[in-house]
């Protein structure tokens, strides 16, 4: 993979037949997969090789809705690799249930199923430093780990067993993968990436209905021409919205807004702690698991999630909830880590040695028990996640503000609702009721999570913007169609988690992922290179 700067490449107009909008996971992805087809693929990346506060000054933006916990800014990574310089490695898969249209959940239902796209979470595993791409997210995961189910069974009417598997770096086995520092390392011939090259415009024809070329600025100031045959917008969850409104100059709604759609049904996940555990609790069969697979060793974490059973029945959203353990300040495995680094210091090696029956204790575990390290806690969170209700009036605009490219910064009013609130609690007290019927310390319940409590619910974002160009098969429903393509503009896709009609309770880079080497297989057909 061929990786430049804009400003050195000399060229006043530069040609492509793919175009590919943004280096994070999506459209690195779309660019890998078309790698070797034939076909010349450009990738423009508004960041450089680092993290740069003046490139991450282009992610401001006026929040008018629900207050963040986490700063987009601070999920919306300007550089080579995109999110995941601060992703925290966690995949998941979506259920059956988040494909379906549901009747209390309005809006709810996917143009596609979850058949569909199973044959491309595999192939998008291998970019995300991931085993299996399918076939761990339920009780399947025990034969794939080539171990026994544990004893006990949750009511399958009420809960079931949920896996997310974490990502891992070919390099650095402590991390997980971050995919700026690998690309240049990648085989992908046909694929060159510009780095300072913000895309500012998305050019039409009269109407609307063809993207002739886009603007780049670069970090000289200097706007260049960039033509295609096909452009793939992969900026992430609010800059694809941003971007397609802002593009106003010939079509003044913006480019496939026909009908009102883009920048609308902006989700997140709320996530927070529930109930707590004391730092000698035992989680049991419900706490972390190193297993070894056939594909080798990888790292997975167990919890559990709402039964669809129950979501009908009470009509709830996905939610999904596991135990975190919170290290104490004297934990002595991050001090291991940064020794083998090369990063630690004598009080790192002072306290690896004051604590080596710990650490023995965890080499046995990881070696041949396949299970996960001994940590010193200060305690256990049993935490959830869940999904948002598909919500048009929760939604991406323009503010009258603009940046230092004088562009409109994106505004941004995500909204919350009730059933969000009622899914948290009744999801909570059903888990620390069957842990406690299981025979497991049951924790106890966060003050707002007792039933009956009226206590505002403290659930936070997640950083996890999706929904704002969500897939229709009507474009009066929706941005782009079933393949990824905007409704009404015949060569401008859209990669990311943006497109997802509802958000489940699953973080969201997986599913992207398996999205765009589906886009990209898509390409390779529409261009007679399949």
């Amino acid at each position: 993979m061929r990786i430049g700067e804009l400003d050195r490449a000399g060229d006043a107009e530069l040609t492509a037949d793919v175009c590919v909008i943004g280096s994070g996971p999506a459209g690195i992805t779309v660019a890998s997969e078309l790698a070797g087809s034939g076909l010349a693929v450009l990738v423009l990346e508004s960041g450089g090789r680092q993290e740069d506060p003046a490139d991450e000054e282009l992610n401001d933006y006026d929040n008018a809705g629900a207050a963040r916990a986490t700063p987009l800014q601070s999920a919306r990574n300007r550089m080579l690799g995109g999110s995941t310089h601060t992703w925290s490695g966690r995949c998941g898969y979506f259920d059956d249930i988040d494909y379906a249209p549901r009747s209390w959940v309005p809006d709810s239902g996917w143009p596609i199923g979850a058949a569909e796209l199973r044959p491309y979470l595999d192939r998008g595993a291998r970019h995300l430093g991931l085993g299996p791409g399918s076939g761990f997210n339920d009780d399947a995961f025990w034969a794939l780990a080539g171990r026994a189910r544990p004893a006990g069974e949750l009511d399958a009417e009420l809960l079931r067993p949920y896996f997310w598997q974490i990502s891992r770096d070919p390099v650095d086995r402590f991390d997980c993968l971050r995919l700026g520092p690998h690309l240049a390392e990648r085989t992908a011939p046909g694929v060159r990436v510009l780095l300072h090259a913000t895309v500012t415009h998305l050019t039409t024809d009269p109407a609307g209905g063809r993207v002739h070329e886009v603007e780049v600025t670069g970090a000289d100031g200097r706007v260049r021409i960039v033509r295609a045959q096909r452009f793939v917008l992969a900026a992430g969850g609010i800059e694809n919205a941003r971007l397609l409104l802002a593009s106003r100059r010939i079509v003044p709604a913006g480019v496939g807004n026909r009908h009102d759609r883009v920048g609308r049904y902006l989700m997140d996940h709320r996530c927070g702690v529930v109930a707590t555990l004391g730092p000698t609790g035992d989680v049991g069969r419900f706490g972390k698991y190193v297993v070894r697979t056939a594909q080798g060793s990888h790292t997975f974490l167990h919890g559990v999630a709402l039964s669809e059973a129950i979501q009908r029945r009470e009509e709830l959203l996905n939610c999904a909830l596991w135990f975190q353990e919170v290290p104490s300040a004297d934990d002595p495995w991050d001090s291991v880590k940064r020794l083998l680094r090369g990063r630690g210091d004598r009080h790192d090696l002072r306290r690896a040695v004051a604590d080596a029956g710990l650490l023995a204790r965890g080499a046995r575990r990881r070696l041949f028990q396949h299970t996960g390290l001994p940590r010193r806690l200060d305690r256990i969170e049993l935490r959830c996640m869940l999904e948002q209700p598909p919500d048009p009036d929760s939604r991406i605009t323009l503010s009258e503000r603009t940046d230092r490219l004088g562009q409109p910064v994106a505004r941004i009013d995500w909204r919350t609702h009730p059933a969000e609130d009622r899914t948290a609690r009744r999801a909570a007290g059903l888990a620390v009721a069957e842990f406690a019927r299981l025979g497991c310390p049951a924790p106890e319940l966060a003050d707002w999570a007792r039933p009956g409590s009226e206590l505002a619910v403290p659930l936070t974002d997640w950083a996890h913007p999706t929904g704002a160009t969500r897939m229709s098969s009507d474009p009066r429903h929706g941005v782009v169609d079933v393949n990824c393509r905007v409704h009404g503009v015949e060569n401008l896709y859209i990669a990311g988690s943006s497109v997802f009609p509802t958000a489940g309770h699953a973080n969201p880079t997986l599913t992207a992922v398996a999205l765009a080497v589906r886009l990209a297989d898509t390409l390779k057909a529409l261009s007679g290179r399949s």
